[in-house]
């Protein structure tokens, strides 16, 4: 049993040897910030025993950790859900112990000093505990490490000198920068600032690619192929929405990073469709032939009617409307191989087609939208079989809301694991690494994010 300051020795203790160097370091801590000892008697006792390597990095990571201390803990704040002061005993000190090794010791990997961190966390405070660090440690990991005072300094005239010129808010273009790189960011800005092209999703009714681009060139309406998707095509001149072929089916205005998300899930039968208004991801899945059939659901009966209008319009038969909160879905638990959830946003992607986003969006509104988030993937997983795949999808380009997303709900059911995503096609291939579809905006697609996440087998 832990006493009043959370030193609790004994179960800590793995096969019965001495604690690691990187627990007797949360110790050390410990006993130095809570009970004024000096650090270096104290590293000195409880080194005792220790093999000589161990004994070093004991020294290294108690004594850094103290250096280091403001800045390791400025880290862990912005991102814990709990305030520094209310966290359990240990718990702070576990935190500052691994992400001084995330920070400054390279010869420790990083999955090694999070795995530790957690198994301590989960020894002292149970699951609970174990999922608030590995929260907070793997969102950090997401996060640049802090720069400099004069790398910063540098670096916020540069942002703010391009939030300026276009019409930007400040916090992100400061967050592009820093994920992104200037090229790439910059690339963005000026995509966001550019009128944006329609793009087309063929339905079967207009027969093979070549053909539409034949019957909608006779109708004024001049077109280039997509490399992304096969049944996509960009419109260069002309208005579609007048054209005649609008009406009969041959085609939905629709963007073509939007009709690549359900070809990044495996191939199937049925299609689960979450937030699915209005119904561009299942007929994309539908209209190329990557699933039998599709259930979109939305909570809204409005968005439903347009849903089915445009199914009954592409001719996609098997395409099928349905009322559903996706956050309470009326669908059976683990009963659906492949489920697609294009989560409501920021809309950080698509500033370019809703330009007005940019004057509403704020970091506080993306952490009230990522709480909803995942409440919706955690319902969105619930329907999934095992061995079953499901795609979290948004248009927003914010770690908080999909990186950080995905990690928690990960961290909470354990039956859930991570899926590599199959390019569909060599052009979608560049945007993907792993799990995770990573789209921004340029001139061929608005920005998307994806995660690809797989019920165990076994589950």
């Amino acid at each position: 049993m832990k006493d009043r300051r959370g030193h609790g020795p004994k179960t800590d203790r793995r096969g019965g040897g001495k604690p690691s160097a990187r627990r007797l370091a949360v110790r050390a801590l410990r006993r130095v910030l809570e009970d004024g000892r000096p650090a270096a008697p104290t590293i000195t006792e409880l080194a005792r025993g220790l093999e000589p390597r161990e004994g070093d990095l004991l020294r290294e990571l108690v004594l850094g950790a103290l250096r280091w201390k403001l800045a390791l803990d400025a880290e862990v704040a912005a991102v814990s859900r709990i305030p520094l002061p209310k966290l359990a005993p240990n718990l702070r000190e576990i935190m500052e112990v691994a992400l001084y090794q995330l920070r400054h010791l390279d010869r420790i990997p990083p999955y090694a000093a999070v795995s530790e961190a957690v198994s301590h966390a989960r020894t002292r405070g149970g699951e609970g505990a174990a999922r608030l660090v590995n929260g907070v440690l793997r969102g950090i990991l997401l996060l640049p490490a802090p720069a400099a005072p004069r790398e910063a300094a540098a670096a916020r005239r540069e942002a703010e000198t391009l939030a300026a010129h276009f019409s930007h808010p400040l916090f992100l273009v400061e967050r592009w920068l820093a994920r992104f790189g200037h090229d790439a960011a910059r690339r963005v800005l000026e995509a966001d600032n550019t009128p944006p092209k329609l793009d087309l999703l063929l339905g079967p009714l207009a027969g093979s690619r070549e053909e539409a681009r034949a019957a909608l060139s006779r109708a004024g309406v001049e077109t280039a192929v997509s490399e992304l998707v096969p049944r996509a095509l960009t419109v260069l001149s002309g208005n579609p929405v007048r054209a005649d072929l609008l009406a009969t089916g041959a085609y939905a205005i629709q963007d073509v990073g939007s009709q690549s998300l359900p070809l990044l899930l495996p191939r199937g039968d049925l299609l689960v469709d979450l937030a699915a208004a209005p119904g561009g991801k299942s007929m994309s899945a539908l209209a190329h032939g990557w699933m039998r059939s599709a259930a979109a659901l939305d909570a809204s009966p409005a968005r439903l009617l347009r849903v089915a209008e445009n199914a009954r319009r592409l001719g996609l038969a098997t395409l099928r409307a349905a009322a559903g909160d996706a956050a309470n879905p009326p669908l059976p638990e683990r009963g659906f191989d492949r489920v697609l959830l294009d989560a409501p946003c920021s809309g950080t992607g698509t500033l370019r087609k809703n330009p007005e986003i940019r004057y509403r969006v704020s970091p506080e509104a993306i952490e009230r939208l990522a709480r909803s988030q995942q409440e919706w993937l955690d319902a969105s997983a619930r329907l999934l079989a095992p061995g079953g795949y499901l795609l979290y999808a948004t248009c927003s380009l914010e770690e908080e809301e999909n990186e950080r997303v995905v990690e928690r709900v990960l961290a909470r059911d354990a039956t859930l694991e991570r899926a590599a995503i199959e390019p569909p096609s060599p052009a979608l291939a560049a945007h993907i690494a792993g799990d995770r579809f990573r789209i921004l905006p340029d001139e061929s697609s608005d920005g998307f994010t994806a995660h690809l996440l797989r019920r165990k087998p076994e589950a």
